[in-house]
């Protein structure tokens, strides 16, 4: 890795800042030399990814800074922090669409697409078999064929975590899901449990093809698009003389340099509907710092195969913890325009540390806020009240008299929630562990503007509402479980769900449960990446408004002085669901 000046833009160019990019191992066979794809060295890898427009040259058309963009032609480089591109190879695609659908979108799930679209014509009624399901491209095949009414068979490799795996896959959309075992003894097509498929995807190759073939249709298709076994694909004889069965191999770039554009832009139009749909969710996936890039690389290759998701933002070492705080500006740098000595301002971006009593910060990841406010509201502003306020407003359009129901409520996010929905009167009903001072939490709670708090026990045994309050139309989940559960069966019909804090690494399986309902995730991270500086003021703008008016009070909270760092460390519960305290390192304090 390392540092470029990043050179005037020519005619036609536009300047992208990137805000996310997969590392496929399309891209690390690219690096070992292994892919059928020339490069020309020196240089920068990475062929999709997603970014918004800084600005753009003269002769750049249909494209205007802010846009959100992807990268939609190989070999365009995509690992970096900024990139100037020519126009003609980005695409504009919607604000609303996710950070990681779009940051995927034209390798995985144009290639399930063209391979359920231009072999067999599968919505007729066909079945589709596939093996390695659990891949991304496997993922989108399954969720494209839900989508479609399409039945499908889906083969693994067997690990101490399969039921786990098939629970998954089949709340993604699979009709069946089969080990490798399984598939040699089953009696599904004999007991006509289901029809033989018709189209088999493979990415294994090897004794693992052969068993799909065995078990095909007539005239059925065998379509190659992968090859992680490293074996060939061996074809019996009689499946070629006796079953007339056809044997074909797929490349989505070999398709996009041949397909007509309006048929790559009607392809990409139905992928980004079934995305803003809901109906075709990123897969399985793992965040990783641009600093870390040497774990994504050696990751990407390995085959541990299904593995949960977790979002991981590492610091650079040696670094000082602490991700939001509030102080007064003592001395500015020379072309320093936004901010002047002795305004009090805090940090609005993460990992710059705030355990200590003096910062150097760039001007633009501080924020201007009024002295009068109090130190502990200040110093807690910017994480849990925003996302709090981002989930209120981003997910579901809510009006007074509308119902929230939330886990963790006991939470800094939770009482967060709880000040603004009373602010904005909206009823909140809060859901709490009956092991934290269960009492003493409930009586806070309400006190902060609670229509109602109860233990799990207790809302799992909730049957019906009273008058005053309505079934809730958004739930805000940070736990999984029963947690998860119960927000889910009293959410009303097409609901919103939220997945945030600790449920935002629990795959979203449980579709099943409530088809319905609209599953989102949400990181406050990942929104701070794209949203616009107005954006960002405007929030917390409206929320320091309701400081101000005494509406909105910091979550409850022990003050202590830096040194005495290792209590607080201690006596910091690994999970904010079930806490009762949060402390603040007060450095007015001597």
């Amino acid at each position: 890795m390392k540092e470029v000046e990043v050179p005037p833009l020519k005619n036609q160019e536009v300047l992208v800042r990137m805000l996310a990019a997969p590392v496929n191992p399309a891209d690390i066979n690219t690096i070992q030399g292994k892919y059928p794809v020339k490069i020309t060295l020196p240089s920068i890898p990475g062929n999709e990814g997603v970014g918004v427009v800084e600005s753009v040259s003269d002769g750049v058309k249909n494209i205007c800074p802010g846009d959100r963009v992807i990268i939609v032609k190989p070999l365009n480089g995509t690992w970096r922090d900024v990139a100037i591109l020519n126009q003609q190879v980005l695409r504009v695609v919607p604000k609303e669409l996710g950070l990681v659908e779009a940051a995927t979108l034209t390798v995985n799930p144009c290639t399930a697409y063209r391979m359920l679209s231009d072999f067999k014509n599968v919505k007729d009624g066909l079945v589709v078999i596939q093996n390695g399901a659990n891949s991304a491209c496997g993922q989108m095949v399954i969720q494209i064929c839900k989508a479609w009414g399409v039945k499908n068979i889906n083969i693994v490799r067997n690990r101490p975590e399969i039921n786990e795996l098939k629970e998954y896959l089949k709340c993604l959309g699979a009709t069946y899901v089969l080990t490798e075992e399984e598939l040699r003894t089953t009696t599904i097509f004999k007991e006509n449990k289901i029809d033989r498929p018709s189209l088999a995807l493979n990415c294994v190759g090897g004794k693992n093809a052969l068993e799909m073939v065995r078990h095909l249709q007539k005239s059925a298709a065998v379509v190659t698009y992968g090859a992680m076994s490293r074996e060939p694909v061996t074809i019996p004889n009689a499946s070629l003389i006796f079953k007339n069965i056809s044997f074909h191999g797929f490349w989505m770039t070999a398709w996009n340099e041949k397909a007509p554009q309006d048929k790559k832009e009607d392809m990409i139009c139905d992928i980004i509907n079934l995305m803003l749909e809901k109906k075709l969710n990123c897969p399985v996936h793992k965040m990783v710092k641009f600093d870390d890039y040497k774990t994504a690389i050696g990751q990407t290759l390995s085959t541990k195969g299904f593995t949960g998701c977790r979002n991981p933002i590492l610091p650079r070492l040696p670094s000082i913890p602490g991700d939001e705080g509030v102080g007064d500006v003592v001395e500015i740098g020379e072309l320093v325009c936004a901010v002047e000595p002795g305004e009090r301002v805090v940090l609005t971006s993460r990992m710059l540390g705030t355990w200590c009593k003096y910062g150097i910060y760039n001007e633009r990841d501080v924020h201007v806020i009024s002295p009068n406010i109090p130190l502990p509201e200040a110093a807690m502003l910017t994480i849990a009240p925003c996302t709090a306020y981002r989930m209120l407003k981003d997910f579901r359009k809510m009006k007074p008299g509308d119902t929230v129901i939330q886990n963790a409520a006991n939470s800094p996010c939770g009482q967060s929630v709880i000040q603004l929905c009373k602010a904005w009167g909206i009823n909140t009903l809060n859901i709490v562990a009956s092991h934290c001072g269960y009492e003493c939490v409930k009586e806070n709670l309400l006190k902060i503007g609670a229509t109602a708090v109860y233990t799990l026990e207790e809302a799992e045994e909730l049957m019906v509402f009273n008058t005053s309050v309505t079934r809730p139309v958004l739930a805000l989940n940070c736990l999984g479980g029963r947690f998860e559960d119960v927000l889910l069966r009293l959410l009303d019909k097409s609901g919103t769900i939220v997945y945030y804090g600790c449920a935002f690494d629990i795959p979203i399986c449980k579709h099943i449960l409530r088809s319905d309902v609209f599953f989102n995730r949400f990181h406050l991270g990942a929104w701070d990446a794209y949203a616009s500086v107005l954006e960002k003021d405007v929030m917390m703008n409206r929320i320091v408004n309701l400081i101000v008016q005494g509406k909105f009070k910091a979550p409850f909270y022990k003050p202590l002085e830096i040194k005495n760092y290792i209590y607080a460390l201690q006596n910091t519960v690994h999970c904010e669901a079930f806490a009762t305290t949060n402390f603040v390192f007060d450095f007015t304090l001597t």
